[in-house]
This record gives C-alpha cells, sequence and structure tokens, in this order.
C-alpha cells in the first residue's frame, strides 16, 4: 500500500519540503478555531467569536488568488516573506486586543491582517507538481498520490491542532494557541524557503495571462462545491466545542475533531495509495455524496461518544474530497497557474467556513449546540446537491484535458446514460 508513496518521496529534497510544508501550514489547523477560543473566553460570546472568525476567513478568502498569483509570477520565496510578517503582525494586534477586551473593530483588523497568509496548502503541492511533471508516464498516478499525501499531512495537523489547540486555551493561557500556531508558521516557512532546488520557477510579469488565470468552469465548480465543504467545517468546529462545553468537558472539543480529523488521515491514506482507473469526476461526485451523507447522519448524534464515532467514519471522506477537487484544478489549469488555480478553489472553501461559522455560532447562543448540528446537516446535504449540479462541468474540462500519467479515462460517452447533460457555462 505503502509503495506510492516511497517512490515519491524518494525524488531529492521531497521529504524535506513536504516536512517544511507541513510546519509552515500551522495556522490552517489552528488560527481559526484559537481566535473563537480566545474571543469566546474573554468576551464570553460565542456569537461575537463566529463573526469575528467569519471576518478573518472571508478576508482570507479575498486574498487567495492575488496571493497565490503573486507566487505565481514572483516565486515563493519573494512573496511569501513580506506575507508572513503581516501575518504575525495581524496575530500579536488579535491577542492584544483580546487581552485587553478593546473594542471589536481592532479584533477584525487584528484577523484580516492575520489572513494574509498566502497559499499555504498550495506551496507544496505546486512543488510536487513541478517535481512529477513528466515522471516517467506516471506524472498524473503520481501527483495523484501527492496531492492524497498532502491532504494526509493536513489531517496530522487537524489531529493534533484542534486538539493541542483547546488544551493550552483551557489549561494553559488563551494565548497560547495563537502563539504556538504563529511559531510553527515562522519555522515552516523558514525551512522551506530555503530549499530552492524544489521551489516552482516564477513565470515573471509576462509570463502568466495577462491579469491572470482564464478560471475553467471545471474550477469554478470544484470551488463551489468546496463552499459547501467549507460551511460543514465551519459549522462543525464551533458546534464540536460547544456540545462538549454544553455537556461538560469543554476540553474534549479540540479531542473529538481531532478524532474526526484521524478518520479523514486514514482516509486520505487509503485513497491516495489506490491507482484508480474509475474517471476523476466520477469519483468527485461519489465522494461528495459520501461526505454528505457522513456529515448529515453525524448531526443527529445526540450524545458525544456517539458524535464522536461517527464522526471518525463521516472524516473518512475529508481529504479524499479535498484531494479530488486539487486533482481537477491541476489536470486543467497550466503549470505556470496551478498555485493560482488553486487558490480559486480556497476562495470557495474560505467563503463556505465563514458562512457555517457564523451560521452556527448565531444559532448556538440561541439555542444551543442542537441549532448548531443543524447548519452542519445543511451544508452537508448542500456538498451532495452542488456535486451533482456541478458534474457536468468537471466531466467536461476533466475529460478534455488529457492526463499526464497513467489514469485512464474512459471516453466520454461511455459515462452517459439517459437524456443529454446541460449545457455549458
Amino acid at each position: 500500500m505503502f509503495a506510492p508513496y516511497r517512490r515519491i518521496l524518494a525524488h531529492p529534497g521531497a521529504k524535506q519540503f513536504a516536512l517544511a510544508g507541513l510546519l509552515s501550514r500551522f495556522p490552517i489547523s489552528m488560527f481559526n478555531l484559537a481566535v473563537i477560543l480566545l474571543i469566546e473566553g474573554t468576551y464570553g460570546s460565542w456569537e461575537m467569536s463566529g463573526r469575528v472568525a467569519a471576518i478573518g476567513v472571508i478576508a482570507w478568502a479575498a486574498q487567495s488568488v492575488p496571493t497565490a498569483r503573486l507566487v505565481d509570477r514572483v516565486g515563493q520565496r519573494r512573496a511569501m516573506w513580506p506575507l508572513t510578517a503581516i501575518v504575525v503582525l495581524g496575530a500579536a494586534l488579535t491577542l492584544t486586543t483580546a487581552l485587553s477586551q478593546g473594542p471589536e473593530p481592532l479584533l477584525w483588523l487584528g484577523v484580516v491582517l492575520g489572513s494574509f497568509q498566502g497559499p499555504l496548502g498550495s506551496l507544496t503541492r505546486a512543488r510536487w507538481s513541478h517535481l512529477l511533471a513528466g515522471d516517467d508516464g506516471r506524472g498524473d498516478d503520481d501527483v495523484h498520490t501527492a496531492f492524497s499525501l498532502e491532504g494526509v499531512l493536513d489531517e496530522v495537523l487537524f489531529v493534533l491542532g484542534p486538539t493541542v489547540v483547546t488544551i493550552l486555551a483551557t489549561t494553559v493561557h488563551p494565548a497560547a494557541s495563537l502563539i504556538l500556531a504563529i511559531g510553527g508558521l515562522l519555522v515552516g516557512m523558514t525551512l522551506l524557503l530555503a530549499q530552492t532546488e524544489t521551489e516552482p520557477p516564477a513565470r515573471g510579469a509576462d509570463g502568466g495571462a495577462g491579469l491572470g488565470l482564464r478560471v475553467p468552469a471545471a474550477v469554478i465548480a470544484v470551488g463551489v462545491l468546496t463552499a459547501g465543504v467549507g460551511a460543514t467545517f465551519g459549522s462543525l468546529d464551533i458546534t464540536t466545542v460547544a456540545f462538549a462545553d454544553e455537556s461538560g468537558y469543554p476540553a474534549l472539543g479540540g479531542l473529538i475533531i481531532g478524532v474526526i480529523s484521524g478518520g479523514s488521515f486514514v482516509g486520505g491514506l487509503l485513497y491516495g495509495a489506490r491507482r484508480w482507473r474509475t474517471a476523476l469526476w466520477i469519483r468527485v461526485v461519489a465522494i461528495g455524496v459520501l461526505f454528505a451523507a457522513g456529515f448529515a447522519i453525524i448531526a443527529q448524534m445526540p450524545t458525544l461518544a456517539l458524535y464522536t464515532a461517527v464522526g471518525f467514519v463521516a472524516g473518512g471522506t475529508i481529504a479524499p474530497m479535498l484531494a479530488s477537487a486539487d486533482t481537477v484544478v491541476q489536470r486543467v489549469v497550466s503549470q505556470a497557474q496551478l498555485t493560482e488555480g488553486m487558490a480559486w478553489v480556497r476562495i470557495g472553501m474560505g467563503a463556505g467556513v465563514a458562512f457555517g461559522a457564523w451560521a452556527a455560532g448565531r444559532g448556538i447562543d440561541a439555542a444551543g449546540h442542537s441549532a448548531g448540528q443543524e447548519v452542519t446537516a445543511w451544508a452537508a446535504i448542500a456538498v451532495a446537491t452542488l456535486a451533482l449540479a456541478t458534474a457536468w462541468w468537471v466531466r467536461r474540462d476533466t475529460l478534455a484535458a488529457r492526463p499526464r500519467g497513467g489514469e485512464q479515462e474512459l471516453p466520454p460517452e461511455a459515462h452517459v446514460d439517459g437524456p443529454p447533460l446541460p449545457p455549458a457555462l
């Protein structure tokens, strides 16, 4: 099972940038929850914490494409150091404002500055795509494995991150988890940007497509799909913490989120190890439906024990869902604009997380954690609906782009049953 992973990690520099990228992504799993717990602990309002977190996520989504485009044009090193400095400034402002119970607009400014993290999740994925392109005819298969590995590494963070954040915030100090997240970013970014041999070349001011990527319909489609995934995540995080708190076990909230992420770790590992012959667009739809079923069920669980057990199983669809979305982007955009293409997907994710956190936080303040569970359930159902609704465009664009490796796609007519599908965008 592990042979595909051993093969890609055998490339020079692969292990080093994968580990450095893991450290640099600390804020992805910690920043949002750390802000929620910091504000709830100092101001005593779930709605306020959800609102501030939502503003930060909206800002993060808004900066995704401009900063990704900057990375593609000038290179990772020249773009990421200034952005990292802005994030550190924003985290410092958020901490000092919250601890002094300052005005909420200052918290908004802090999380907006803290959102300028750049395309953290795409930096190593772009390196993998650059490293593996044309790798002995196995490029597409190896990129699939690499992206699944990145999803698994993300889940290492999401297993440990929420647990550590909750424990530090409830037993050490409300500021401790945010400080740890920023420390990980600084260490990881230092190590990653020092590895110049695997950095994708900058395309320069004239190396791209004018004002940027002409976004393929499939990229828009998976961006819309991941908006539903993000709404599920945003509501799930704050609902899980509130559920644990109302049950009398506040320190368990982060641990439960970690268990759910552990399911994603296992699911991603298995998904990436398999050499798929099923068409990519079919996998996107199938995983979207399974994701929706799992998280709609978890939202109905009446006890923390059942919630956690079902959450582990449902979590098995997370990494495959995100790996498939990234693979769609990798398939249909050029290598020179891969970071930007993935940023469009992150915009959908960010918008969804913001809405889910706000809606769940407002419901929890009014009616307790069960209202947050309802938000999670409806967001999950939306994922299946969106997967089915956008399948035509994902199918058209991914089949039109010839795979760069061993994955075999069936001809378009082999996948069509029944009446004609709707026209293109």
